[in-house]
C-alpha cells in the first residue's frame, strides 16, 4: 500500500501512551510514544485516516519529515527493528465529524476499523496502528480453506508462498 498510495501527515507529537495502547503493547505502565496521524490517498482521493503509536526510543531514529515522505515500516526497519509478526482486528464504526472531513465522507458514514499491533523478534510491541477506511475504496480479502475432520471442520486462512502457490 505504501508504494501505490501517498500519505499526508496531519499531526505529529510525543506523549504518554493511552491505556488501550499500553495494554495492547503489553506494557506494565504507560510509555512515551510518538503519535502521528495521517491520511492515505490514492490518486489524490483520501481513503483512510490512521494514527500510529511508536515507542519514543525507536521513533527518535527518524524525523517528522521522514514520516511525511516514507512508509513507517521502512523507517522502523531502517532503525534496525526486525519486524516478525502482527495481530490485527477488523471491525466497523461510524465517521465522526473530524474523520469524515479528513477522508471526504458524510458524518455517520460506516467505516472499516482496523487495529494492529506490530512486534519485533523479541515480541516487543513496536507499533500500534488505529486505522479507519472508507469501505467504498478499501477491502480486506483472504482465501479460506476448509480443514478438520467430520463435525470439527472449520475455515482456516490459506497461506500463500512467495511463488503464489497455496500451502
Amino acid at each position: 500500500m505504501g508504494q501505490k498510495t501517498k500519505a499526508r501527515l496531519l499531526s505529529f507529537s510525543y506523549e504518554r501512551s493511552p491505556d488501550y495502547v499500553t495494554k495492547a503493547m503489553r506494557w506494565k505502565t504507560s510509555q512515551v510514544v510518538q503519535v502521528s496521524t495521517r491520511v492515505r490517498l490514492i490518486d489524490e482521493i483520501p481513503f483512510s485516516h490512521f494514527t500510529t503509536y511508536v515507542p519514543a526510543n525507536i521513533a527518535e531514529n527518524y524525523s517528522e519529515n521522514d514520516l511525511s515522505t516514507q512508509p513507517l515500516f521502512n523507517l522502523l526497519e531502517r532503525s534496525g527493528i526486525q519486524i516478525i509478526n502482527a495481530h490485527q482486528t477488523v471491525s466497523a464504526t461510524l465517521a465522526d465529524p473530524e474523520i469524515a472531513s479528513s477522508i471526504g465522507v458524510a458524518v455517520g458514514s460506516a467505516l472499516l476499523s482496523l487495529n494492529r499491533v506490530v512486534r519485533d523478534e523479541d515480541c516487543n510491541g513496536v507499533e500500534y496502528l488505529s486505522a479507519l477506511y472508507r469501505p467504498d475504496m478499501f477491502r480486506l480479502e483472504m482465501p479460506l480453506t476448509r480443514v478438520g475432520q467430520q463435525n470439527k471442520r472449520h475455515w482456516q486462512p490459506t497461506v500463500r508462498q512467495k511463488n503464489g502457490n497455496e500451502v
